[in-house]
């Protein structure tokens, strides 16, 4: 179950003004749940360059608003390789001072900015997927913040706390495992997980299983298993939230749906959700029952059925809700249509 993956297309648009040019590069067969190499590859560079986009926009702005040159760091934005993986640190950046410069708390904005100039250019490119504790990082304050503040009910917040000196290194090696499992029966899915996943982040807690947010693109934050298991785990999350990232990009483009917040059954969770939320549940159950439907075939000694057998029940629910109240966009009647299809090439 993810809180920040399900973020409605009003939190993916941060920056909202007419669309830039390089949105007419979109390509209608883009929009589709069916993993692919090549179309991740592109995808995933095309939120690359919206962010370079976003941040020299708002960097030009604060420099003319505070009468400050920073042309430097505005040349290192614009420096940036696009067809690598760009640190988390950098989508957090851009949030943090697009929020500062809409609630026009200055100070805020010369501190967010003074902190990007401080950043090492080395560390604004991954190509690596790291595993590690939650904290570690400066750039994570916020969205801690805001993730121990939710409530999913009336009265019960969301528990999440570091990992302190407990040895990561376990949890990372089933990680990776999982990932070349995850390789080994779809290198489409895989290449998507490669494209997009920077960070792996623990926790420990309660009430919240594992989520990702476009406010730190790249990361996915998943509460930590038990060793026994964790591979399990990592099956379905790595898989879940790499689907919700990819998600939210295409919500970027287009926002899929007209009715997005009329309120229906959720396919994961018990309480009705917003219909933007149940296309996320759906989208990813989809992915979960071709990715689990092909490691139950190739390995049945992982014992993996019953939980296959869960996702297709969950997705069918989800589907009935999509196919029934859902008033889709051109682009995500696209979705809906490459979702039915998986539901059918997955039994």
């Amino acid at each position: 179950m993810s809180t920040f993956g399900n973020v409605s297309p009003e939190t993916v648009n941060v920056a909202a003004d007419a669309k830039p040019p390089f949105f007419s590069d979109i390509r209608p067969g883009w929009f589709t749940a069916e993993p692919n190499a090549k179309r991740s590859r592109e995808i995933a560079r095309f939120w690359r360059t919206y962010w370079q986009y976003q941040a020299t926009e708002a960097l030009l702005s604060a420099s003319e608003g505070l009468r400050q040159d920073f042309s430097r760091l505005i040349n290192n934005v614009q420096s940036v390789d696009l067809d690598r993986k760009i640190s988390p640190r950098l989508i957090a950046r851009l949030v943090q001072l697009l929020e500062s410069m809409g609630r026009q708390d200055y100070y805020a904005v010369m501190d967010c900015i003074q902190k990007w100039c401080a950043d090492p250019l080395a560390l604004w490119s991954s190509d690596s997927m790291v595993t590690e504790s939650i904290a570690v990082e400066a750039w994570e304050d916020a969205i801690l913040r805001e993730i121990r503040a939710t409530k999913i009910s009336d009265h019960i917040q969301l528990e999440c706390f570091p990992l302190f000196d407990r040895d990561i290194q376990p949890f990372h090696t089933i990680a990776e495992y999982a990932r070349d499992l995850i390789r080994q029966v779809d290198r489409d899915m895989s290449a998507e997980i490669d494209s997009h996943i920077t960070h792996i982040k623990l926790f420990d807690g309660s009430g919240i299983e594992g989520l990702s947010s476009p406010k730190t693109f790249g990361v996915i934050w998943l509460k930590v298993p038990t060793e026994r298991t964790a591979l399990d785990w990592f099956l379905e999350h790595i898989v879940h939230e790499c689907s919700h990232l990819h998600l939210n990009v295409l919500m970027a483009m287009d926002p899929l749906l007209i009715n997005p917040n009329e309120f229906h059954r959720a396919p994961i969770r018990p309480d009705p959700r917003p219909l933007f939320q149940v296309l996320h549940g759906t989208f990813v159950l989809a992915r979960n029952c071709r990715v689990h439907s092909r490691l139950v075939a190739k390995f049945p000694e992982l014992n993996l059925g019953a939980k296959l057998d869960k996702f297709r029940d969950q997705l069918k629910n989800g589907l009935e809700v999509i196919q029934g109240v859902m008033k889709p966009t051109k682009h995500g009647q696209r979705v809906i249509s490459s979702l039915i299809r998986m539901a059918e090439t997955s039994q």
